[in-house]
């Protein structure tokens, strides 16, 4: 079949990846570059070339990530792993709360009183009940009614919990509230402290576009179009799909729309025979984060021995993350700048990114897309279509695209569980 993907992000670039031995494939991206929020920015720090992710970056060589670390082995792709330590302080820098509350072998007095060891010692016992919770799989709690059902302490709640989930999005503490409990807690339940050990996490040597790139170098019959954004979608009189991109229609028997949902449902919406799915498509929301590279020490806890790969910093309506890597070497910070009024200093370079608010009806919208997926010639793709925000929900969808389109691809039986 002829099949044309749009997207060029990791749901597309593994869809094209998934079918090409299998099919004729073209891949319109458009932007100009490939990878979508896997996304490397360079910058030079006191005369040191940096490679800095700025979108998609933590993950794991654990269940959770498992097709995705799949895709890497496949793909020959060099992994590390590094101690993913945890600090939360207010919005000044103060108050650390460190996790763990050492560094080095040497303890972090800062975080050492009565108020940080109690929250400490709370947020173990939270943690140790939230395995049995994400494997019921039930997305239609809210993440303020799983902590109303768990009777933890306001003070615990207002002060630590709330605080430290909510940097992971960076939106209003009220939208944040209905976040469906499930996608709230998954990151936290998939990367789990071992004793007083932090969970590791994983980086790929040069960063993400290191990936990207070998993805890319390995599509040996996709046709790529890149800075080519698709205008419109339309069907002729015999039933062919037909893509307008860059002043050109182009011909296909399958579509893969493996951008978001947004722009899938505006792609879609002429197209009657697809109104259910325009319709859940249409259900989906998004907003903005901007994130900044920077060497800015005032977005980091004040106490410089409090300072961890992953530091939440908070006031009273939002919160959001400041990332180090400390084997660098050097004072350069990824830092979600989404409410702040003034941007950091010295600035090396901003992003922004969209992002879908995985409330309820996120969950319920996803569900109901998945037996419409393949109808009238059409497949979507992207980690909306599959579980939990993660980057491995887009390769997992891509993976659902290639069984329903070419079953039978060795690439697609290496990208299996053992045994699935």
């Amino acid at each position: 079949m002829r099949i044309g993907i749009i997207g060029g992000g990791a749901a597309g670039l593994a869809s094209a990846w998934l079918l090409e031995r299998d099919h004729e494939v073209t891949l319109f991206e458009r932007d100009d570059r490939l990878g979508g929020h896997a996304h490397t920015v360079d910058v030079e720090v006191d005369g040191r070339a940096l490679r800095i992710d700025a979108g998609f970056q933590f993950f794991a060589r654990s269940a959770a990530y498992a097709t995705f670390n799949r895709l890497l082995d496949e793909l020959d792709v060099p992994r590390t792993t590094y101690p993913a330590t945890l600090t939360v302080s207010r919005i000044d820098g103060t108050r650390p709360v460190a996790m763990p509350p050492f560094r080095h072998g040497r303890l972090v007095w800062a975080s050492l009183t009565p108020r940080a060891i109690t929250h400490l010692l709370r947020f173990r016992a939270f943690l140790s009940r939230l395995p049995a919770f994400l494997a019921q799989h039930d997305t239609t709690v809210t993440i303020a009614e799983y902590v109303e059902r768990e009777r933890l302490p306001k003070a615990f709640v207002d002060d630590f919990l709330f605080p430290l989930l909510l940097a992971f999005w960076c939106v209003d503490l009220d939208e944040f509230r209905r976040f469906a409990a499930y996608n709230a807690l998954y990151y936290l339940g998939a990367n789990l402290p071992r004793g007083l050990r932090p969970p590791d996490q994983c980086e790929i040597p040069g960063g993400l576009r290191a990936y990207v790139d070998a993805l890319v170098a390995s599509l040996g019959r996709t046709t790529l179009h890149t800075g080519s954004g698709v205008e419109a979608v339309t069907r002729d009189a015999d039933g062919t799909l037909l893509v307008e991109a860059a002043g050109s229609r182009h011909p296909f028997d399958h579509l893969v729309l493996a951008c978001n949902a947004r722009q899938a449902h505006d792609l879609l919406a002429s197209l009657p025979e697809l109104a259910e799915t325009t319709r859940q498509l249409g259900r989906f929301r998004y907003f903005d984060t901007t994130i900044a590279i920077h060497g800015d020490r005032r977005l980091m806890p004040r106490d410089r021995s409090a300072w961890s790969v992953v530091n939440v910093r908070t006031d009273a309506a939002h919160s959001a993350l400041s990332v180090w890597n400390p084997s660098r070497g050097a004072d350069v910070f990824k830092s979600w700048v989404t409410y702040d009024e003034d941007l950091p200093r010295p600035l090396y370079a901003t992003a922004t990114y969209e992002h879908g608010l995985i409330d309820t009806d996120y969950f319920d919208a996803q569900r109901r897309l998945r037996p419409l997926q393949g109808q009238h010639g059409v497949s979507l793709a992207g980690l909306y279509t599959d579980d939990a925000d993660s980057h491995e929900s887009a390769i997992r969808s891509a993976v659902a695209v290639a069984e329903r389109l070419a079953p039978d691809s060795p690439r697609l039986a290496s990208l299996r569980a053992p045994g699935g």
